[in-house]
């Protein structure tokens, strides 16, 4: 049996969320605050007193959850390319949407999709690389997969007609070798 995690020790909490087997020990306040879908389940719970929930399938699995229960709390922590694509993911499973508050997890990492991600070739191929690990509906739903294939290709776009301006001022041999290597990893890195 896997120990209840808590995010807050020193205040008992009132709801119980299994994630794979995974327990959490929370409050419902700001759980409710912020996800529509855990706000359905304790509106529907049978006993209100001590709520025991699970969700099922939910992408990115414990880790993932445990981030979004920080989200919930006020509690810092980064968003990043490893784990932008899951934590969006489990924002929509969440139904965290601006509709329960203002600037949700929906919200954010969708800021951060847009304005870091998708504006750079290497980071929206590291992010389409975690894409096989997501749930297809819900990935294909929120369009990570195609939206970081797009901004590839925009962003190859841009960096070849760069390189083919600064080839007119460079030396040859030298952005030759450059343009090789980086052309090997580009094309390393898709494939996979």
């Amino acid at each position: 049996m896997k120990k209840t995690k808590s995010i807050f020790s020193d205040v008992a909490g009132d709801i119980t969320i299994v994630v794979d087997g995974e327990s959490f020990l929370l409050h419902k306040f700001p759980l409710v605050s912020r996800s529509g879908k855990i706000r359905k389940m304790v509106a529907d719970a049978k006993d209100s007193n001590n709520s025991k929930l699970e969700l099922l399938n939910l992408p990115g699995g414990p880790p993932v959850f445990e981030l979004a229960m920080k989200f919930c709390y006020g509690m810092n922590f980064e968003i990043t390319t490893v784990n932008v694509a899951h934590l969006r993911c489990a924002a929509e499973y969440l139904e965290m949407t601006e509709d329960y508050r203002e600037e949700n997890l929906i919200a954010r990492t969708e800021t951060y999709l847009n304005e870091v991600v998708l504006q750079s070739l290497d980071k929206s191929v590291e992010v389409l690389s975690t894409g096989e690990m997501l749930p297809p509906p819900i990935a294909e739903e929120v369009g990570i997969v195609s939206r970081c294939v797009e901004a590839i290709a925009m962003n190859a776009c841009k960096e070849q007609l760069v390189s083919g301006l600064s080839r007119l001022d460079c030396d040859g041999d030298k952005s030759t070798e450059l343009k090789s290597s980086c052309l090997e990893w580009l094309i390393e890195d898709l494939s996979v």
